[in-house]
């Protein structure tokens, strides 16, 4: 009966090994993860009241960024060409 139990006794230490290897890697990968995010927290002040941004102002942005740069080219293609 000992000899019978003894493999079954030796693989399931194995696999508690195995278990508690992966768990202590796990553990370890989690306390690295936490320590960056917690260094950038430290170092990066978190805004609350910082409002998210609807579709319609982003668009709305984008177009006065397109009307302005447009400006500059049409008044520089205009100073190339010298029409007036």
């Amino acid at each position: 009966l000992c000899l019978t139990l003894t493999p079954l006794i030796a693989k399931n230490n194995i696999q508690n090994n195995t278990r508690s290897e992966r768990q202590a890697r796990l553990d370890s990968e989690r306390d690295e993860m936490m320590e960056k995010l917690n260094k950038k927290l430290k170092t990066q002040d978190f805004d609350n009241t910082k409002r998210i941004e609807r579709p319609e102002e982003i668009l709305e942005r984008r177009q006065k960024e397109r009307e302005e740069r447009n400006k500059w080219y049409r008044r520089t293609w205009r100073w190339i060409t010298r029409q007036t």
